[in-house]
């Protein structure tokens, strides 16, 4: 006997089956019950519609029928519900979808709008299909739509009014209101193209061809022939040492001018094209490349490490170059050996990352300053004995963690350009080295803004950083980075991105005399 088997003459079993007979109802369903409780369905469903086509103001409510074949059985009997009260649908029918039937009367009204004038002002209507020529990969053709409205108003003003109001406009300004529609090309003429052409308006042609840069992925704009030139290896560009030997385009004129660019460190320099580059990548893919394929890290001969990393923030290409070098304790160090370690002795230039106005402020004697703090190896009691009578406890156990002093420990930002740095002496490990692994190391990071792309003449920031005078016919005027960066330094925009977090010193100007002295001066070497 099976003991999970239920006993049906037990009282509980005899229980459940008399309530459940009282409960249950005996009545059996015939078709006939089914049609009237149908019929009932229909009329209350209709009732709502007409309530419905009241409040919505309808003269006479939508009729909705079922759209499912109906079976042979249930056609001859009308009420299209078979012996079980289910509807019954074709594979073949449009009811089996189960979507709504399509208003016929609403696509009706669609159409009747369709390539009418009455909308023209509110919605662009393309007709493509029409147009044999059509380039939908092109975004111009969007431009090129223009509302007969607006065509009208400006045809009502006389030539002399618009010619009145291209004389108050710069050069690239003019130039692009005479062809923004066929009507004002006709009322401006061409003498505003012409213009550009003009050397005193090189600038200006700049700016207006860079509007068009959104609509030439594969090419790019050369500052110095100012027009644009093929890519040669579109969105595979790379940063190398020898820039001449990897072009980014075949410029005509690269054997008689120098195209722009700026010095990272010793022996490695940026070109203006790859700032382009990483700011055109917002454009789409394939008009530029990515910003992190910029960073690089190298060694060069001096015995410097450098690293590179590049970051975009608000349309401006932001840097950071981390160089260091081992140095030695400061007890042996001299003035030559502080300028052989720091400076190349085939240009006088540091062999870290400066930007142009170094010689001016104090950056050099910071480095110097930092090099004093290096602390000497530990020297025992024994050995201070043999030298003197005396014993000095900080000799014997000095302390490695290098804090600075506060002239070289808070972070520094040049006044005339938009470029931070920061000096500190760090603690680290040189595998190479058994008898003596942990070395300190002096350790120089800028942080510069490169501008937002625009023009290597014109950007405020590439110039400031690279020392360039803008003339105010150029709108340039003197750049001050406190007044233009603001309380928030570059570096902390940049170390946010990257880290989340920002350098925890204070900052100081980096000339708080503000001398120009140039070469002139004594402190820089």
């Amino acid at each position: 006997m099976d003991w999970n088997t239920a006993d049906l003459n037990s009282w509980p079993a005899k229980l459940v089956s008399r309530v459940g007979n009282k409960l249950r109802s005996s009545k059996t369903f015939t078709q006939e019950s089914i049609a009237k409780n149908n019929a009932r369905e229909a009329d209350r469903r209709r009732r709502r519609e007409i309530e419905y086509a009241r409040r919505n103001h309808w003269d006479i409510p939508r009729q909705s029928h079922d759209t499912g074949r109906i079976s042979m059985s249930s056609t001859k009997q009308g009420d299209h519900v078979n012996e079980l009260g289910e509807r019954e649908y074709s594979v073949f029918s449009d009811g089996s979808t189960l979507v709504e039937r399509p208003d016929h009367t609403d696509m009706l009204h669609r159409l009747a709008h369709y390539g009418s004038f009455d909308s023209l002002v509110d919605q662009t209507v393309e007709h493509r299909l029409k147009d044999p020529y059509f380039d939908s990969r092109n975004p111009h053709n969007d431009l090129l739509r223009r509302s007969t409205k607006h065509e009208t108003m400006i045809e009502t003003l006389p030539e002399e009014i618009w010619q009145t109001i291209a004389g108050y406009l710069n050069a690239a300004d003019a130039a692009n209101l005479s062809i923004s529609s066929l009507t004002l090309r006709r009322k401006l003429g061409a003498e505003h193209l012409q213009a550009l052409d003009r050397l005193e308006n090189k600038h200006f042609k700049t700016a207006f061809l860079l509007s068009m840069d959104n609509r030439l992925p594969d090419h790019l704009l050369c500052f110095v022939c100012n027009r644009y030139h093929l890519r040669t290896n579109p969105g595979s560009e790379t940063l190398k040492i020898h820039y001449v030997t990897n072009p980014v385009y075949l410029c005509p004129n690269i054997k008689t001018s120098v195209l722009p660019r700026m010095r990272l460190t010793q022996g490695r320099q940026l070109p203006y094209s790859f700032v382009q580059l990483a700011l055109r990548e917002h454009f789409g893919r394939g008009y530029g490349i990515s910003h992190e394929s910029l960073a690089r890290q190298w060694t060069s001969e001096s015995g410097w490490n450098h690293r590179t990393r590049y970051l975009t923030h608000d349309d401006h290409l932001l840097m950071r170059v981390v160089s260091q070098v081992h140095v030695p304790p400061h007890t042996s160090l001299t003035k030559t050996a502080e300028r052989h370690i720091l400076y190349d002795r085939e240009e006088y230039v540091p062999y870290f990352s400066v930007c142009a106005h170094w010689r001016d402020g104090l950056l050099m004697d910071l480095c110097k300053c930092a090099l004093s703090h290096v602390p000497p190896p530990p020297k025992s009691y024994i050995q201070q004995l043999k030298e003197a009578p005396k014993i000095n406890r900080a000799l014997a156990s000095p302390n490695f963690i290098v804090r600075g002093c506060d002239t070289c420990r808070p972070a520094r930002r040049c006044p005339e350009c938009p470029t931070e740095y920061l000096i500190e002496v760090r603690m680290v490990e040189d595998p190479k080295d058994s008898e003596r692994p942990f070395k300190h190391d002096l350790v120089v990071t800028r942080w510069s803004d490169l501008g937002d792309g625009s023009s290597p003449y014109t950007s405020a920031e590439w110039a400031a950083v690279n020392g360039l005078s803008i003339s105010e016919e150029e709108g340039g005027h003197a750049y001050n980075s406190f007044s233009h960066v603001g309380r928030r330094a570059v570096s902390g925009m940049f170390e946010s991105r990257i880290s989340g977090t920002i350098p925890g010193e204070r900052m100081l100007s980096l000339n708080p005399k503000n001398k120009k002295m140039g070469e002139d001066g004594h402190g820089w070497y």
